[in-house]
């Protein structure tokens, strides 16, 4: 079986999208003239579980053959661009043809934006105009150097609306309930964006989409009533001025404690999250977010942080182990982070990866997980914040 079939295997790869891209580029032996008869191909092979070792020998007429390293990171990056120009659209829930600037065809024009602010964070945390984040690398976790200008960016608004985030853009954090709403609201997006965007090409399932459409609502909502109550947060400092940025959504299955956060079957309940350094207050604020009617679920979680007194563990934990939109300063990455890549990669696979076992349909059964109840208590120890 040749290397790029093995996405065969995996019913959370959207494999189809990999091997459109594959058959435009010719590579693996596809190409477009034998695209269609290759899919029908793949829709006769019997279900996983029971295709054995012979089970591709089907794709023999086709003169497949193996893809370099190389080629397979060509091929995902222009998989991601195309997923990418197909999720752009704007979130506002007044967004139409009639409010958003349009193009010459009458498609709606949405534009680059910054989950973090470009012209004031991004700019105080970078080095000549760069900053560092940490990616997967050919299977491992390494520090990765960007412009800051792209760093952060999302296509998720239109000009016009993208001017929601006024108050958090453009005025000083003042911890108003409409700021904290703002980053509330753009965690959400910023995340649920990402994930539609990656959906087109890794399958989550019918219940994340859901989840985002069920949440958006009571975002929507709140908006056109201007009701900032809706979201409740804590306010956390740090007493200096810490070249890390973040902004992230994502849900807890544990408390500090160990207990379990029992979620609903109707949407998933998550916390947003912001981490705000301030150079001119030389001040780190980390916001942490929830809707007001899920904090019976995570009301909890900020007295945690407060009981406990151990603040810069904490708020590491709660990043390191969740949140994907994060950034430093590079010179700070090298002095302080970098050491601990090896940690974050384990931590990472424990709590953000998926495991479970194909069932007769394809599908997952996600049945378990490898998160250790008491995770949050960091025994990897690690610290983002180096002084």
């Amino acid at each position: 079986m040749v290397n790029f079939l093995k996405h065969l295997e995996n019913p959370q790869i959207n494999h189809e999208k990999i091997y459109e891209v594959m058959s435009d580029f010719r590579k693996g032996g596809l190409h477009p003239e034998m695209y269609n008869d290759f899919l029908n191909a793949i829709n006769d092979l019997p279900i996983i579980r029971l295709r054995g070792p012979y089970g591709y020998d089907v794709f023999k007429k086709f003169n497949l053959f193996d893809i370099t390293t190389e080629e397979s990171m060509v091929i995902m990056k222009e998989v991601i661009r195309r997923a990418t120009e197909d999720s752009k659209f704007c979130w506002h829930v007044n967004a139409s043809d009639n409010t958003c600037k349009v193009d010459s065809k009458g498609k709606i024009v949405v534009s680059a934006a910054h989950s973090i602010q470009n012209n004031g964070i991004l700019s105080a945390i970078s080095e000549n105009h760069e900053v560092t984040t940490y990616r997967f690398q050919q299977g491992n976790l390494k520090q990765k150097v960007i412009k800051k200008k792209i760093a952060s960016i999302f296509w998720g608004f239109c000009n016009t609306h993208d001017g929601i985030f006024n108050a958090i853009e453009n005025d000083q954090y003042k911890k108003t309930e409409e700021q904290n709403f703002l980053f509330a609201y753009r965690s959400f997006v910023v995340a649920s964006h990402k994930k539609m965007e990656v959906s087109t090409f890794m399958n989550f399932g019918g219940l994340a989409q859901n989840d985002i459409i069920e949440n958006r609502k009571i975002f929507d909502k709140a908006i056109l009533e201007k009701d900032y109550s809706v979201i409740k947060s804590d306010i956390f400092e740090l007493p200096f001025f810490y070249p890390i940025a973040t902004s992230s959504s994502f849900y807890l299955d544990f408390d500090f404690n160990g207990v379990e956060i029992p979620h609903s079957d109707n949407r998933m309940e998550n916390i947003f999250i912001t981490l705000l350094p301030v150079l001119k207050d030389n001040k780190t604020y980390f916001i942490l977010s929830y809707l007001r009617q899920d904090a019976h679920l995570y009301e909890k979680i900020g007295k945690q942080i407060k009981d406990r007194k151990k603040l810069k563990s904490d708020i590491t934990i709660l990043i390191g182990a969740h949140a994907e939109n994060i950034y430093f300063q590079p010179l700070y990455y090298i002095t302080f982070i970098e050491k601990f890549e090896e940690d974050l990669h384990k931590l990472i696979f424990q709590t953000q990866m998926d495991h479970g076992v194909v069932n007769m349909n394809n599908g997952i059964n996600h049945s378990f997980s490898y998160t250790p109840s008491n995770y949050l208590q960091n025994h990897f120890n690690i610290n983002f914040f180096g002084y």
